[in-house]
């Protein structure tokens, strides 16, 4: 005799069981998943205050600006292979001085590239952890400042992101919002042959850093990003005034320029 086996459907309770266990499933996840976001956020900021302490005390205890460091070579000796500073006894383990305007910024060839000596600085004064080469990724004996992500700058944990070093004084540009902001750090991820400049982060997230900061403006105050013009999505206009994150757009289109001590 044939044996039939017989099949069970589902029930309605069942299905409705096997649907809910979905949904805390799924619901697990997206909350992981933002709590995973927040945690990268978080490090943002404690990043950006590690960096920025760090260079206060630096320029306390040397009266300069690290990179920009005018005497820098008398503490660390001299790089000989990187520096124009031929007249400078050579010394381990070696960097090179600033011209020492007070500005974290490529002034001439004779004091190349303070913004990736500047991390150098900071780490063989031991302020910051790390192991940075002080010199660019690209063309070398240029001004060239393409940045390295944990070689000449130090990485960040949001993905690709990383750290830089620059100055910018109140400009009226394409690309930039009239904001003074000095010396500062800019958090996001490297832009082809330059510094950390390109999108890190969404305009909500940008936002969030911001707000904890500072005044959640995209063109005032010490934490600022740059126009429309380079980041398409990140702020709402390139009119300083009305300028506002643009929160709606869920895309990666932020990094921020975050002010620092000067003295």
């Amino acid at each position: 005799m044939r044996r039939f086996t017989s099949l069970h459907a589902f029930t309605l309770l069942e299905l409705s069981i096997v649907l809910v266990v979905i949904g805390l499933l799924i619901g697990a996840a997206l909350a992981g998943t933002s709590l995973l976001k927040q945690s990268e956020l978080q490090t943002v900021i404690s990043d950006y205050t590690k960096y920025s302490t760090a260079v206060a005390q630096f320029t306390q205890q040397y009266g300069g600006q690290p990179g920009d460091l005018l005497d820098a070579t008398n503490y660390w000796g001299d790089d000989n292979t990187n520096c124009a500073d031929a007249g400078v006894t050579n010394g381990s383990p070696g960097t090179c001085n600033g011209n020492g305007n007070g500005q974290i910024v490529t002034a001439s060839a004779a004091n190349l590239n303070e913004p990736m000596r500047a991390w150098q600085h900071l780490q063989f004064a031991n302020y910051i952890d790390g192991s940075f080469t002080g010199v660019t990724a690209g063309t070398p004996g240029t001004t060239d400042l393409t940045a390295a992500l944990g070689s000449n700058t130090p990485k960040s944990r949001v993905t690709n992101a990383g750290w830089s070093l620059f100055h910018y004084s109140a400009v009226n540009a394409a690309n930039k919002y009239t904001q003074d902001v000095g010396n500062f750090l800019m958090f996001g991820t490297v832009n082809g042959n330059n510094l950390t400049r390109a999108a890190a982060i969404t305009p909500s997230e940008a936002w969030q850093v911001d707000k904890k900061i500072d005044d959640a403006r995209p063109a005032f105050g010490r934490v600022v990003t740059l126009k429309p013009a380079f980041l398409a999505n990140c702020a709402t206009t390139s009119v300083d005034a009305t300028a506002e994150y643009k929160v709606t757009d869920s895309s990666i289109a932020c990094s921020l320029m975050m002010g620092i001590p000067t003295k």
